[in-house]
């Protein structure tokens, strides 16, 4: 075979480059293959499949967004961001936070209509958040009042809001905040303005990039507002003009029933622990104190959360 022949052969031999969707399988089939040299038993394999999947985040979900986006498929648009958010709310990726830790994915689930999972992210008889960012602590503590309309608990999370409003805390983080304190009170006007300047001012923050190219957090604070304000209310509330901000996607709000989100995808047979571990529950929120007596700071318990959805999982029979 002369030079010319075997250059030849080596373009017409050399694979093509794979497309998104199958770089999105590799990293899926990659995390599996990285469980499977540690020879687990089935338990352990579950929990710790759990665990590297919280630390995935699947990356490369962008071009997925981009193709919603495009085709203005609002139902597909919303269980993409079910499926990111069943996977930014799994245990295991520990961020040194006590229950504050789950607030931004918390909004992501409020976004695409993931309310059965608000009593497991927000379960009552906590105490209020003191480890962890200032802003998840009080946006917290101010949700899980309201959600509960417990007054015992509001009255002492509307004043940690108040101050944080009027605090020299980053814009974005004080409109959002603001947002929800006037929706407490039910102005629609001022509900209006703070969701507008929220969009105008979180293009500067260091979010990842999927929830920048669509305000994912801001469509969470408007469909708050949808599960609290009679449909009639809710309707004056003016749709931000960002660009980031889809409108085609916060007019599914305006339905009487507004449909149960699903997953955009589900994996192939050989993945398919990984559909079940997306269409559990979302794992109940506990909180533990590791340094004590010493020190009685509380942290969110991964293990212990890991464990319990390991637990419903196998319960609920749907490993057969």
């Amino acid at each position: 075979m002369s030079f010319l022949e075997g250059l030849f052969n080596i373009f017409i031999t050399k694979k093509p480059p794979k497309s998104d969707e199958e770089l999105l399988l590799d990293e899926y089939a990659s995390i599996y293959a990285e469980i499977k040299e540690k020879n687990l038993n089935d338990y352990d394999f579950l929990c710790e499949l759990i665990r590297l999947l919280s630390f995935s985040r699947a990356r490369r979900y962008d071009f997925c967004l981009e193709k919603c986006l495009a085709e203005g498929d609002a139902e597909a648009l919303n269980d993409l961001i079910f499926q990111y958010s069943k996977l930014n709310l799994l245990p295991g990726c520990s961020g040194g936070y006590d229950q504050c830790e789950k607030l931004i994915p918390a909004f992501f689930a409020i976004a695409c209509g993931d309310t059965d999972s608000m009593a497991s992210i927000f379960p009552k008889g906590l105490p209020p958040s003191k480890n962890g960012y200032k802003f998840l602590c009080v946006m917290h503590d101010l949700l899980t009042a309201m959600l509960w309309q417990d007054e015992n608990l509001l009255a002492p999370a509307l004043e940690k809001a108040h101050a944080f409003a009027e605090s020299k805390k980053p814009a974005n983080e004080r409109e959002a905040v603001k947002f929800v304190l006037t929706l407490h009170e039910k102005d629609t006007a001022a509900m209006s303005e703070h969701l507008q300047k929220f969009c105008s001012t979180f293009g500067r923050t260091d979010a990842p990039k999927f929830e920048k190219r669509l305000y994912i957090f801001a469509h969470g604070l408007h469909a708050l507002a949808r599960y609290f304000l009679p449909l009639e209310l809710f309707k004056e509330i003016k749709l931000p003009k960002n660009e980031n901000f889809s409108k085609f996607y916060a007019k599914r709000l305006f339905q009487n029933e507004i449909p149960k989100p699903k997953l955009y995808f589900t994996f192939l047979p050989e993945l398919e622990l990984i559909n079940v571990i997306l269409n559990a529950p979302v794992a109940k929120t506990l909180i533990y104190q590791p340094y004590l007596p010493n020190d009685k700071t509380f942290f969110l318990d991964h293990d212990a959360m890991i464990k319990n959805l390991a637990d419903e999982i196998i319960k609920s029979g749907a490993l057969k």
